[in-house]
């Protein structure tokens, strides 16, 4: 019986690798404290509202951790599938999308680059 039930588990897992996943772009930015609540206000007028109207857009998120000296955000928007990224991020989906005053925000060393995961599992 435990070998059926590993051999069970191993086809799951293996039929997992396989399936199609919901896909999770993720941002991250870094900006003064002494900013920080401006920013946050204008992230999430001017990114999160506008992110979340895209179609097929399947939720987003906002994350900050402020060291004290800086805030970190982190926005985690998420997508049925790489072709939705590219039907409102163009050919190149890795590279990130500037809004208007991101660099007075974030300065001209901001992050140029997203990462996209599969979302494995989601439990709540």
């Amino acid at each position: 019986m435990l070998k059926t039930i590993a051999a069970v588990a191993a086809g799951f897992l293996l039929g997992a690798a396989s399936q199609k996943h919901q896909v999770a772009r993720m941002w991250h930015g870094k900006v003064p404290l002494a900013k920080a609540d401006e920013y946050q206000r204008y992230l999430y007028d001017s990114g999160l509202k506008q992110l979340k109207a895209i179609p097929k857009n399947e939720g987003v998120e906002m994350l900050r951790r402020d060291d004290g000296e800086n805030a970190e955000f982190v926005v985690i928007s998420y997508w049925p599938d790489k072709d939705a990224i590219h039907a409102y991020a163009g050919k190149d989906i890795d590279h990130v999308h500037d809004m208007p005053r991101d660099a007075e925000y974030l300065g001209p060393d901001r992050e140029k680059l997203v990462k996209h995961f599969e979302v494995i599992a989601f439990e709540k």
